[in-house]
């Protein structure tokens, strides 16, 4: 047994699953920027007070799942458990929207941390992907960005289902709200002790409990498309018609609410086979009051952003191949200056190579890159040291050439042809 071991429900990343994991992250960032969004990066630790206000005391995370500590001065700080509060505050802090006109449009990676049950896709330390703009009131904007996700999904060859919804805004919810009260009060005792405690303080998610699974248990529950106000009634109508001819296929759920407070109008959520309960990759929507309410002037804004446990698990397992390994060897100590010279010229050009500087024979040598997976293996004897030259074998055919040790670009290119015809 290990003296010490990670923190339940925050895990190592090992090779090669972490070579998986930079791969994606790097893809993430380069569609981003294909798609005019620059990155931010905002701290793991922010003021408890943002979360709270931004995220609403009624919701599970500020309640139940947040990590709260004071530091030495007896402020109360908290770990981030969501991407958005931390960029709302910067562009407020920044004044990233008086500085130049918008929309303003931004992407972070990294960390998050929740304290609830770990199972699988679900962490305690967390990743996630998010696409945030600023500036702009517009369904359609809304639509781009959804059109932004189902991209991510394509590039990454996965099938997810769109589901959108709107949850109307602060002139016509109230009236939902109560709605749903009146309907699930006398409902109260057959509910988990969590949507009891709802009822009162954010009844909207008792639609989307995961534990009593309402929509399959009632037939007649209220649905908010059918008490939305003038104004969220069109503007859910042109989401729809731009998600049409962005060609983004999508189906309307009116049970989808987020599970954030801060949200008004458009959410939705991206669900894909994870092999689990915990389906949902990705979710985000709009929310319009959060600049104003943290404290920044009045600014329309809408988001999304996507778990990368749970985009990875349902990447193609060969979508991302490991580039095959060459290596090389001496067979006596005085090969070992002409291994060095090559492994000086290789690190210069992609190629995943490493070198053995301790001397062995030609079978050791075979079966140490055999147990390290390597296809392609060079070899300095006494006649290619005496001939300047490296013997050079594949591991997966069987054939072997001599080369030149001056001929890096030749083995350069005979090894990158290789990786192709693979």
């Amino acid at each position: 047994m290990p003296l010490y071991t990670a923190v339940k429900g925050m895990n190592d990343i090992l090779p090669p699953v972490s070579l998986r994991w930079s791969r994606m992250e790097e893809d993430l960032r380069l569609l981003a920027a294909r798609l005019n969004y620059q990155e931010i990066r905002t701290p793991v630790v922010e003021s408890l007070e943002l979360f709270q206000r931004g995220l609403g005391e009624t919701s599970d995370v500020v309640q139940k799942e947040m990590y709260v500590f004071e530091d030495k001065n007896g402020n109360k700080l908290a770990l981030k458990p969501e991407g958005t509060a931390g960029v709302v505050r910067a562009f407020i802090e920044h004044s990233i929207g008086i500085e130049k006109p918008g929309p303003h449009k931004l992407f972070y990676i990294g960390p998050n941390f929740r304290y609830e049950k770990p199972q699988k896709g679900r962490y305690r330390q967390f990743h996630q992907f998010g696409l945030e703009i600023f500036g702009d009131p517009t369904p359609e904007m809304d639509a781009e960005l959804i059109y932004a996700a189902s991209l991510i999904l394509d590039h990454f060859k996965v099938k997810g289902e769109i589901r959108v919804n709107s949850i109307g805004c602060p002139a016509c919810r109230p009236a939902y709200r109560e709605t749903l009260v009146n309907y699930f009060r006398p409902k109260a005792e057959e509910l988990c002790g969590d949507c009891r405690r709802r009822i009162d303080i954010n009844p909207l998610r008792l639609i989307d409990c995961k534990a009593d699974s309402p929509r399959t248990r009632w037939n007649d529950i209220p649905v908010i498309t059918d008490h939305l106000c003038p104004q969220c009634a069109s503007d859910f109508d042109r989401l729809k018609k731009a998600l049409e001819i962005f060609h983004v296929p999508f189906v309307v759920d009116p049970f989808i609410v987020r599970g954030l407070d801060y949200y008004v109008k458009t959410a939705f959520e991206i669900t894909a086979d994870t092999g689990g309960t915990q389906n949902a990759i990705a979710g985000g929507g709009r929310y319009d009051n959060l600049v104003a309410e943290t404290g920044g002037d009045a600014t329309p804004a809408t988001g999304f952003a996507i778990g990368l446990e749970r985009l990875l698990s349902v990447v193609p397992q060969d979508f991302y191949g490991a580039q095959p390994l060459a290596m090389g060897f001496a067979l006596y100590d005085g090969g070992i200056p002409a291994l060095l010279h090559l492994t000086k010229h290789l690190s210069h050009h992609p190629v995943r190579y490493m070198a053995e500087y301790t001397p062995r024979k030609f079978k050791n040598a075979l079966q140490k890159a055999n147990k390290l997976g390597a296809r392609h293996i060079f070899i300095f004897g006494e006649d290619e040291v005496k001939n300047a030259q490296v013997l050079y074998k594949d591991l997966a055919t069987g054939d072997q050439q001599l080369f030149g040790q001056h001929e890096t670009m030749t083995i350069v290119s005979m090894l990158m042809e290789k990786e192709i015809e693979k």
